[in-house]
């Protein structure tokens, strides 16, 4: 694929304010989308001539109406069966081809898949990832190297580097825009507590089906939740997907079992209101997952569980968090260059086992005593 690249000749590289249309690729990932955002605010003033369009699957079109550094949205969708995915994927080249992209900027890691976009759209800047696990030969016309000891977002601000961008700190915190009017669920919820007790922390125990090995034990978070509800007076919301609802139940019994006071909205909120709930939470406790990311970026403190990926990538960004992590020698297992396969040692993710309820307990009233006990 990389042929037709290499040896037709490329036109000028545009400068910054030539650039009319710019089109971003970023298919896999909630939580990816909203680190993708420092970036998108550099891009907007980097290039103010430029429309900002981006490309992505049609499972993130929630996630993007909340990102208000995009003009336009273009969805891929590979549900049904291998034919109408395959149709569906020529379409979306056929409509790149025709878009007339002024500089293309494929955030993929570890697919090929954007990077036969990117050269279908034929675009005078192709620029892209380079990593020793995915080759692309030379269709991106402007190579950028993957760095696995950075995190992500500011991986994702490095490709703005051939057109001499740098980055600052306050520059790679994340953020996302909560629309009042799509917030009918979180406004049920947050009536129904008041009602009861107006104080609490929100539990995202689930992961995606990327590597379930990433959620941290579930009679563990049942515990904690019962110790935190107890010790602080306050209400536990766990929050989930629909297909997460019975896995979630589970939990919130065996918490209630405990004392806890504890309830299930898995399956209840779209992404919009449970970024709002998060918002208005004391804290916000997550397995290493896409909600992770979302309440960070409307700027909820997060207690971040992590087992085979590393924070080191993924961790919240901002001030005011706190991570567990298991620095093993096998840790971590799943990486950018693997594909994220999880190729774990042992018969169990001892990553995870190995954070044990007391040691969270007593760091996060050791963090947050202040924030809990304020009435």
């Amino acid at each position: 694929m990389h042929l037709p690249a290499k040896f037709i000749p490329r036109p000028k590289d545009p400068t910054p304010d030539q650039v009319q249309k710019l089109l971003v690729i970023k298919f896999f990932g909630i939580g990816s989308l909203v680190l993708a955002t420092p970036f998108l605010r550099a891009a907007r003033a980097r290039f103010p001539n430029a429309e900002i369009h981006l490309l992505t699957l049609s499972s993130n079109r929630e996630i993007t109406a909340m990102m208000k550094e995009l003009d336009q949205v273009h969805f891929l969708n590979l549900g049904g069966n291998i034919f109408s995915a395959i149709a569906a994927f020529s379409a979306c080249l056929i409509k790149t081809f025709q878009g007339g992209y002024d500089v293309l900027i494929d955030m993929e890691f570890y697919t090929r898949a954007s990077a036969v976009v990117s050269l279908a759209s034929w675009a005078p800047m192709r620029i892209g990832f380079h990593s020793r696990g995915v080759y692309r030969g030379d269709i991106p016309s402007h190579r950028v190297p993957f760095n696995a000891y950075w995190h992500v977002t500011k991986n994702f601000f490095s490709l703005l580097e051939p057109f001499g961008q740098t980055e600052t700190t306050d520059a790679l915190v994340p953020s996302i825009s909560v629309h009042p009017e799509l917030l009918k669920d979180a406004r049920a919820v947050l009536e129904h507590l008041r009602g009861n007790k107006p104080r609490f922390i929100v539990i995202n125990a689930n992961a995606g089906e990327l590597a379930y090995e990433r959620r941290w034990l579930p009679d563990r978070f049942a515990q904690l939740a019962a110790r935190l509800s107890s010790k602080y007076d306050v209400s536990c919301i766990f929050i989930g997907a629909p297909g997460e609802k019975d896995y979630v139940q589970g939990i919130v019994d065996d918490a209630i079992a405990q004392g806890a006071k504890a309830l299930n909205t898995a399956g209840q909120l779209n992404l919009e209101s449970m970024a709002q709930i998060c918002r208005e939470s004391l804290l916000v406790i997550s397995n290493d997952s896409g909600p992770l990311h979302v309440a960070a970026a409307v700027g909820a403190p997060i207690v971040g569980f992590f087992g085979p990926e590393t924070p080191v990538l993924y961790g919240p960004v901002g001030d005011g968090h706190l991570v567990f992590h298991q620095s093993l020698s096998c840790s971590p297992c799943i990486n950018i260059e693997q594909s994220k396969h999880l190729k774990c040692w042992h018969p169990s993710p001892i990553c995870q086992e190995r954070t044990r309820v007391e040691d969270a307990f007593t760091a996060i009233c050791t963090a947050y005593d202040g924030v809990l006990s304020a009435p």
